[in-house]
């Protein structure tokens, strides 16, 4: 299966597709690519923060993992809505897209199985 044109459900399903091992340039490519891998790579990165990140919309730990905290609050704003109502206007996307490519290596080290998501 080629990635860059489908997305993997999450990106630690990424793994099974065999033994690629997924760069930060891989995850750009994809992301550039793929509207549908930016929601994934969105609901990937949101699902690492803390609990009390999520229910705060903030960043709380330097942990290396989650949002930075510039974006913890739009980025899990625009995660809990897509949760509710399964989709973001273009502008969220259009904000998303800009914002999201930072988070290549974390996102990286998810398909790698480095990071569990």
């Amino acid at each position: 299966m080629d990635i860059t044109t489908n997305a993997p459900e999450s990106f630690n399903a990424a793994m099974e597709m065999g033994p690629k091992r997924w760069t930060k340039d891989d995850i750009k490519a994809m992301l550039q690519r793929n509207p549908k891998a930016v929601i994934k790579a969105l609901l990937a990165i949101y699902a690492n923060q803390t609990q009390d990140e999520q229910a705060t919309e903030t960043t709380r730990y330097t942990n290396g993992i989650g949002f930075t905290g510039a974006d913890a609050e739009i980025l899990s704003s625009f995660a809990q809505q897509y949760i509710k109502k399964n989709w973001l206007s273009t502008g969220q996307m259009e904000t998303l897209n800009r914002r999201i490519m930072k988070y290549a290596g974390q996102l990286a080290r998810i398909a790698n199985g480095e990071i569990a998501s």
